[in-house]
């Protein structure tokens, strides 16, 4: 028997009588074809069209993601300051995630008003209610960290387990490195991409089981090589030049990367040959079978997938870690299943709509929610069940009243989107929707909330009028950079202020590498920006003319790009 008799039959009509047919973008005006997949996910899950192109939909559920901005906040209660990924201007509140877990939010229950907007409820009680400052369900030790994974001594990381770890975007058991984006099992490492198993490295790009090597491209298994792509099992290679033993070591005795003007001649000479001396495959994905899209690794039929690990049967899903299956529409997951159109419902199975909420079933509509069952409109509680606006009904009284409002917002043209833009905790431009390549059109068309950054105290007590050093001031060795931490520095791009925290100096003066001269904000997002996007492009492969779908790459749009019989070919005679 259904519990929720008249939305279904409600949404039964729209569903029996939708055929394929183009639609456009509430949002962006973007046309779409609406086929038969996609109406056969709208009839598994029970929901009417959405309004969005699919494309703006994992935009706007992607910047609903912690990312990699960092800003003064308010203790709810206290309003003693707390460093969180909130930035004030949202109006959102915050406490500290232990704080937040003890609480219990159901006395900001409220009763739903028909007559109103459902989004206005909503947003009303998102603003009531506190969210969690770091977002992370293991206890960081001596850092400064978001969605930890159990970090120490480490700063300004996020969905991370590292030790003495900087400004890195899911460094997963990495030590004493720096800017590391979604890689693993790092030892003494500087700049690293999408790679796994390092020793003493620094500008590495997508490459496994490295020692001793720098400036390196799609390679594995190699020791002792300075500038390489497209390599295996390799030694003493310059640039892709094959030294021997005593050759390789005189030229590396003479390269000081400590020295600025010594890695910026090395960086452009690493950026010249990504170009021109390499040979990049139409994909990244490995292990996969009847999938489509890009980083997506071990799972089966994935359409329209990004960064998908260990999962299958989803379509249009992104930053799914593993274990995942039967999603639609979802951005972030881990052990999750049947969910649709929702940000990081993880452990969790049969939401719909929701941000952000852990171990949860049948939960639409809510946000930071934690152990609950059937819940729609909440947001912050924890242990609970048959509530909505966080107030507490009985089993009976829930599916009527559940049948009551979800009727009356598919009457209004309310049910069947995700939440606006305007509602996400985060800055914009410091979320996982970089991969999507995001502008200020994107920000305009799809409603962001822009504020000033320097606005409301979120970056400390700091004289704005104060003067900044300029970075051509500074020394040219790290050698020299020990009186360096806390100065207001100008940064090189931007003009934005910065400074080097004092274990940041101690750590680039371990690993010989010249400081960055831009802004910890900037040097993430650059980061993201030499990783394959989100976005689709049509081109043909550089060596049999066969036409490709691959992804755009901020960094390399005119990279050379090989079909993947091609590519193994290349490897088997140049790798």
């Amino acid at each position: 028997m259904s519990k929720t008799p008249n939305y279904n039959a409600k949404v039964k009509v729209i569903l029996d009588s939708i055929e394929p047919h183009e639609r456009t973008c509430v949002l962006t005006g973007e046309k779409w074809f609406m086929d038969e997949t996609e109406i056969s996910w709208l009839k598994k899950f029970n929901v009417p069209p959405p309004t969005w192109h699919p494309m703006a939909r994992l935009k706007v559920v992607a910047a609903f993601a912690t990312g990699f901005g960092w800003w003064w906040h308010k203790h709810a209660e206290t309003g003693e300051k707390v460093l969180s990924y909130v930035h004030p201007a949202t109006g959102i509140k915050v406490l500290p995630d232990p704080e937040f877990y003890e609480k219990d939010f159901t006395d900001r229950a409220r009763d739903y008003d028909p007559a109103r907007p459902f989004n206005d409820q909503i947003r009303e009680l998102q603003l009531e209610t506190p969210f969690t400052a770091w977002r992370s369900m293991t206890v960081p030790e001596n850092s400064i960290a978001l969605l930890s994974q159990g970090d120490q001594n480490s700063y300004f990381v996020t969905a991370s387990s590292s030790k003495n770890t900087m400004y890195s975007y899911s460094a997963e058991t990495t030590e004493n490195s720096a800017e590391i984006y979604d890689s693993k099992k790092l030892m003494n490492c500087y700049s690293v991409i999408l790679s796994q198993r390092l020793h003493n490295c620094k500008f590495i790009r997508q490459c496994y089981d490295l020692i001793n090597c720098d400036f390196m491209f799609d390679s594995r298994n190699c020791e002792n090589c300075f500038g390489a792509s497209n390599k295996r099992n390799k030694k003493y290679l310059w640039f892709n030049e094959q030294l021997t033993k005593e050759e390789w070591e005189k030229r590396r005795a003479e390269v000081d990367l400590g020295s600025r003007k010594v890695l910026d001649e090395n960086i452009a000479k690493f950026r010249k040959m990504m170009v021109e001396d390499t040979a990049w495959p139409e994909n990244f994905n490995e292990t996969v079978e009847n999938c489509t899209g890009e980083l997506i690794f071990e799972s089966e039929d994935i359409s329209e997938g990004y960064f998908v690990n260990t999962s299958k049967n989803g379509h249009w899903v992104a930053y799914l870690l593993s274990n995942c299956e039967g999603n639609a529409y979802m951005g972030g997951g881990k052990d999750s299943t049947n969910n649709y159109y929702s940000h990081s419902p993880m452990m969790s199975s049969g939401c719909k709509f929701v941000h952000s909420c852990y171990s949860c079933q049948n939960v639409e509509y809510s946000m930071q929610c934690y152990n609950c069952e059937d819940l729609f409109g909440c947001v912050g509680l924890n242990r609970k069940r048959f509530c909505i606006f966080n107030k507490q009904y009985t089993e009976d009284e829930y599916y009527k009243k559940l049948d009551e409002v979800k009727t009356n917002m598919l009457e209004r043209g309310e049910y069947g989107d995700f939440f606006p833009l305007s509602f996400s905790p985060c800055y914009f431009f410091a979320t996982p929707a970089l991969a999507w390549l995001i502008d200020e059109k994107d920000a305009e068309q799809l409603g962001a909330a822009m504020y000033d950054l320097d606005s409301m105290g979120a970056r400390g007590d700091i004289d704005s009028n104060a003067p900044m050093t300029d970075v051509s001031e500074l020394p040219d060795h790290v050698k020299d950079f020990g009186e360096w931490s806390g100065k207001a520095l100008k940064d090189k791009l931007e003009g934005k202020r910065f400074a080097y925290i004092k274990p940041e100096i101690t750590l680039y003066q371990k690993l010989n590498i010249a400081p960055p001269l831009e802004n910890p904000m900037l040097r993430l997002r650059n980061l993201s920006f030499e990783v394959n996007s989100a976005i689709p492009m049509e081109v043909t492969c550089a060596k049999t003319g066969k036409k490709l779908r691959v992804a755009k790459n901020k960094m390399y749009p005119d990279r050379k790009i090989y079909c993947r019989e091609a590519y193994l070919e290349y490897l088997e005679t140049n790798g």
